[in-house]
């Protein structure tokens, strides 16, 4: 159910470009205020998973903040994503590019932030969990050697989309996390799990292609060398 309210609510944003005309200076606001979000997002759930909360009425209410707070993020990323490939299709003057890009640089931090945070926490909460992973794998046909390099794998994803800014490492990261997600969805398919054990990968997927167009967003809006002397970055 998530997935579909998720992936409408990007939709709804992105047709929300159509309908809703607010200025560069409002949307580049709106882009930090989804940064922020994603960062208190990333906040709440470490406190939800880690913190050792008992009080049934404080974990409730973390995990109302955290699904409506993803519900807010997932509409404001489907507009600003709208906003980029649109601006980016209309506009042709470099002075237009480069706001483009500054609000395409605060996106993409923000969705890095989500994409990253979360398979960190997934890979802790398998460490945690290794008596349970290690069955899981032993019984999907896999050794255990390849828990551990799933776990390492899913860690450098993350990290090569934290240090996508530095290094450019984000889409070949990625990449590679799009293929962990496909097999996870293959095996609980091979071993006849309800569907709403892919869930999760399912999300991470989604999430995965936008940053993974966004990337490519980036590579056309970013200054080619011959336009340095006219954009300032």
């Amino acid at each position: 159910m998530d997935i579909m309210i998720f992936t409408g609510l990007l939709l709804i944003g992105g047709l929300l470009n159509f309908i809703w005309e607010p200025s560069i200076k409002t949307v580049h606001c709106l882009a930090k205020c989804y940064l922020l979000l994603a960062i208190y997002l990333a906040f709440v759930v470490w406190v939800f998973y880690f913190a050792g909360i008992k009080n049934i009425f404080l974990l409730n209410a973390l995990d109302i903040l955290l699904h409506y707070g993803g519900y807010l993020a997932h509409l404001v990323l489907g507009f600003l994503a709208g906003y980029i490939l649109v601006g980016l299709s209309n506009t042709k003057t470099p002075a237009g590019r480069l706001e483009i890009q500054a609000i395409l640089n605060i996106t993409l931090w923000a969705i890095s932030v989500s994409i990253g945070n979360s398979f960190i926490v997934a890979t802790i909460g398998k460490s945690m969990n290794m008596p349970y992973m290690i069955g899981f794998f032993k019984q999907s046909g896999y050794a255990i050697w390849f828990l551990y390099f799933i776990m390492i794998a899913e860690s450098a994803g993350a990290l090569g989309i934290f240090l996508h800014f530095r290094f450019k490492m984000g889409p070949i990261a990625s990449v590679g996390l799009v293929l962990i997600m496909l097999g996870a969805i293959y095996t609980h398919w091979h071993n006849n799990d309800p569907f709403s054990d892919s869930y999760a990968a399912v999300s991470q997927l989604i999430n995965l292609s936008l940053i993974l167009s966004l990337y490519y967003l980036e590579k056309q809006v970013t200054p080619k060398p011959a336009d340095t002397q006219i954009y300032v970055v």
